[in-house]
């Protein structure tokens, strides 16, 4: 197997799971809103109202974002650290990390 070929691989498992956690949330993010409803519609005062529901939805699609950008940013850093040692000669560290 070639080390592109591994790449590609580790790139796609890393997505999938990328992409399956983010269901999960989404998954949890809409039954604590049915809960949430149904809270609301027996006259439970603790259940946000829309706005804090809304507002309370995209903080946390914000946390996602950024951990998603450092995870990206930390991918494209071993990337171009594998690159720049091939290129001048050297095998990459596999151990190497920040």
């Amino acid at each position: 197997m070639t080390q592109a070929t591994t790449f590609a691989e580790l790139a796609t498992e890393a997505q999938r799971q990328t992409l399956s956690a983010l269901k999960q949330a989404h998954d949890l993010s809409i039954r604590s809103a049915e809960l949430a409803a149904g809270l609301r519609e027996t006259g439970t005062r603790s259940v946000p109202n829309a706005k804090e529901a809304v507002e309370g939805a995209f903080a946390f699609a914000g946390q996602v974002l950024q951990q998603q950008k450092a995870y990206a940013v930390r991918m494209t850093e071993i990337a171009a650290d594998s690159l720049e040692k091939t290129a001048n000669g050297s095998k990459p560290d596999a151990k190497s990390t920040k």
